[in-house]
């Protein structure tokens, strides 16, 4: 199994920070995704593809986003659990990595993500 890890894009430092600390807690590797890095499919970043040297989108989401990769249920479910422990405010758009999503750009999840979203908040 890969290295359980945190992408993070778009986070302040200060919320970089607390989401590292959780992310030291369960053991997971943190990374904070660069603007620059946003043309990578989310696989590459996660290290299960091979890093296509896309360029960066001209106009990068500034939403904040977190992918968790190659976590086990127990880390998963700790890690969520962690951030109202911790008083951490959510972030609204995150995701697990899968088969699927593995090949999206960062702009391609974060789209999907976005849809979604705005969907449930319709259904309230």
């Amino acid at each position: 199994m890969s290295t359980p890890t945190v992408l993070a894009y778009n986070l302040s430092p200060e919320r970089a920070a607390r989401i590292r600390g959780l992310c030291a807690v369960w053991k997971l590797r943190f990374h904070a995704v660069p603007p620059e890095a946003f043309g990578e499919p989310v696989g590459a970043l996660a290290g299960v593809l091979a890093p296509t040297g896309a360029p960066a989108p001209e106009a990068p989401f500034a939403e904040e986003m977190l992918v968790l990769c190659h976590l086990r249920e127990q880390a998963l479910q700790g890690f969520l659990h962690g951030f109202r422990r911790a008083a951490i405010p959510p972030v609204a758009l995150k995701a697990v990595l899968t088969p699927t999503n593995a090949a999206w750009t960062a702009q391609a999840l974060h789209d999907e993500l976005r849809r979604e979203h705005e969907a449930m908040q319709r259904q309230r």
